[in-house]
């Protein structure tokens, strides 16, 4: 391991070939969301469409690299790791088949360089360049003073991904029942044997000290899982992660021979026939889907019933087969087991996969009251979005972010791709009682740093929603569906990770009612329809001419009024006081509630602001601000001019003159 430049910032390069005697291990793992129900229908989507790549292999660091790599563990800390795609590689002058935006030349003639895809070709051999992080620390064995080994587990962290060659059907890759395709690979028996089950979910619990269970289980077809192992060449073993992506993927199915024969044929088929004869009719049971297989051709067909020694077929296999040279293969509709895949490559030029598969029955026909892709089933791509607003006076600031891989849109709106993610929507009876826990990177911009230290003067609101997204590097999203809408309600600090809450609106749900009461002060805020004052007569600007933290003191001069016409009331002390101000433009613009003001003298006037800002203002920055109202006569009457749209009843006691005061015995007196 070297340091070497990236990007123009510093990084580290594994730059220590693997050692090709052991086993080199490339893992592929994509995230997706599988709900299960009770009848063993599910759902499944997918969250992302690039592959996260993890690799781990051996290394022998010898003398000259053995200090080399220690010094680079030792200065490492969190700069990047740079990973070579040591079983992609390619000669100097030839194109790779597994892409990337950059390629690591390496050999004996001369150091390791990093060169964009846009230099192809190069003039040495290269590897494709993976940029991510160690997932654990190596810890060289010494086998002398000169010599040690390494393991060395290297994952991708970065926003940048490899692009694997286009699926290529191969000549066996066909359709059965019309729709899903059928696993094109053979698997190798001589590396493990191939392993079949079959179970239904069955739910048990000792309840009690007795010696019978409680059990449960509810309506389902039995589901089979299999477990095979394919030895694949390099350009084979690329097509294999290419359909596991594209084509097969967890969010989607496909048919996958079992390797076990059904039965054997009794007589040739012919292209047309729409039977088989064969010589154990009850062996299938109740399997409906087979595989006719000669090691040449594949057809996969569907039973539809028995009729003495003879299956009847939904279709004709479109092919001829001879019974001497022909499998009966059972087939079952189903989906790799798990969102990740393993790849054990022996040379650069041979590599073993080991993978299950699991059995999606009810997929095969649909199940009762649902559709298959479009309320079970493989399910579009989905993102989730977060909407963060903060609804300031006559304007409105918004955040937009996905926890998708990439930037996405709807609406007219970009969503930037953000270190952001929610946990479960707890849901209950009661509206006022709907929450979501929120986990977030502090990252520039976060509206939700702005809890911590707390500069929000108005609800911080946020709006949950779920989207499809297309694959192959789509954006648009589609479908927004709206899981949750409040309002955050607190947020924490673990190091640089923001933990928050958000509730259903609760300032909504505490808001008294009815809100017009019986008192003095004014039932109406400034400004509003109710209230009948003009904003826009009511606005002043000035440029910042200090600020002093300590005080919150936001000193202004070339104070103006900038209604038309222009307001030439007084500016007198307090004037300001229970109003807002605005400084800054765009994503940059801070609101901020006024707490007091100064009598403007000579065009210059200092406004204390309640909050402190989240970036001080600079010198010469235009604030705009507006007045506040306490709600009382004199000031409605005497400020605003506004008496006859006062909302309260400045002539109501202060006390129900009707309820005698109660005095407590302080005299101390007994019986």
């Amino acid at each position: 391991m070297i340091p070497i430049t990236y990007l123009g910032n510093p990084a580290y390069l594994l730059n220590d070939a693997p050692n090709w005697d052991g086993i080199i291990t490339l893992e592929a793992e994509l995230p997706v969301a599988i709900e299960n129900g009770l009848d063993a229908h599910e759902t499944r989507r997918a969250l992302g469409d690039t592959a996260r790549l993890t690799i781990t292999y051996n290394v022998t660091l010898l003398a000259g690299s053995l200090p080399t790599f220690r010094n680079a563990l030792q200065a490492l800390n969190d700069l990047p790791v740079l990973c070579p795609l040591w079983m992609a590689w390619f000669d100097a002058g030839t194109s790779p088949a597994v892409t990337t935006a950059f390629y690591v030349l390496m050999d004996d003639s001369a150091a390791p360089a990093i060169q964009p895809a846009s230099a192809q070709p190069f003039a040495r051999p290269a590897y494709p360049l993976l940029v991510g992080r160690l997932a654990k620390v190596p810890e060289p064995k010494l086998i002398s003073d000169v010599e040690a080994l390494a393991e060395i587990s290297f994952t991708e962290n970065d926003q940048s991904a490899v692009s694997f060659p286009a699926f290529a059907a191969p000549l066996t890759f066909a359709a059965a029942n019309g729709a899903r395709p059928v696993l094109p690979w053979v698997p190798d028996w001589s590396v493990m044997p191939m392993s079949a089950k079959a179970a239904v979910d069955i739910e048990r619990q000792n309840i009690g000290h007795g010696r019978v269970t409680a059990n449960a289980m509810y309506p389902q077809p039995p589901r089979r899982d299999v477990e095979q192992s394919f030895v694949l060449s390099a350009a084979d073993s690329w097509n294999f992660l290419s359909f596991w992506l594209g084509v097969g993927a967890t969010a989607g199915n496909f048919w996958i021979p079992t390797g076990v024969t059904e039965a054997f044929l009794t007589a040739n088929i012919l292209a047309g026939d729409m039977a088989l004869h064969v010589d154990k009719p009850a062996a299938r049971g109740g399997n409906a889907y087979v595989l006719l297989d000669d090691l040449n051709k594949r057809a996969a067909l569907q039973i539809t019933g028995t009729a003495g020694s003879a299956w009847n077929l939904a279709a004709a296999p479109g092919a001829a087969f001879t019974a001497a040279d022909t499998r009966i293969e059972a087939l079952m509709l189903g989906r790799f087991q798990e969102s990740k895949i393993s790849m054990a490559w022996e040379d650069t030029g041979q590599a073993i996969i080991t993978t299950k598969f699991t059995e999606t029955p009810l997929e095969a026909v649909g199940a009762s009251s649902e559709t298959v892709g479009s309320t079970m089933g493989p399910m579009p791509t989905n993102a989730y979005l977060y909407v963060f607003a903060v609804n300031y006076p006559g304007a409105n600031q918004t955040w937009r972010y996905t926890s998708f891989e990439r930037d996405v849109t709807n609406g007219g709106h970009t969503f930037t791709a953000a270190l952001l993610e929610h946990g479960d929507i707890q849901e209950t009876a009661v509206l006022d009682r709907q929450t979501v826990e929120i986990k977030s990177r502090n990252f520039a911009g976060n509206p939700l740093a702005m809890l911590v230290p707390f500069q929000l003067e108005w609800p911080l609101l946020l709006s949950i929603y779920e989207v499809d997204v297309p694959t192959a590097g789509g954006t648009a999203a589609t479908n927004p569906r709206c899981y949750f809408v409040g309002e955050v309600t607190k947020c924490d600090t673990e190091g640089p990770y923001l933990n928050a809450t958000a509730g259903s609106l609760t300032s909504l749900f505490e808001r008294k009612i009815p809100r017009r009461i019986y008192n003095p002060g004014c039932n109406w805020i400034l400004f509003e329809s109710k209230c009948g004052v003009a904003k826009a007569n009511w606005k002043w600007q000035g440029i910042v001419s200090g600020w002093d933290a300590p005080s919150s003191g936001l000193s202004l001069a070339s104070v103006v009024s900038v209604a038309s016409p222009v307001n030439t009331i007084a500016l007198t002390a307090h004037l300001f006081a229970g109003g807002y101000l605005t400084v800054g433009s765009g994503s940059a613009v801070q609101y901020r509630m006024i707490a007091e003001s100064t009598a403007a003298i000579a065009g210059a006037l200092t406004l204390s602001v309640s909050t402190g800002f989240f970036n001080a203002p600079n010198i010469g920055d235009v604030v705009t601000f507006y007045p506040g109202c306490d709600g009382q006569k004199a000031t409605c009457e005497g400020t605003f001019a506004n008496y006859l749209n006062h909302g309260g009843y400045p002539w109501i006691p202060a006390a129900n003159p009707t309820t005698a005061q109660i005095y407590s015995n302080n005299y101390g007196q007994k019986k």
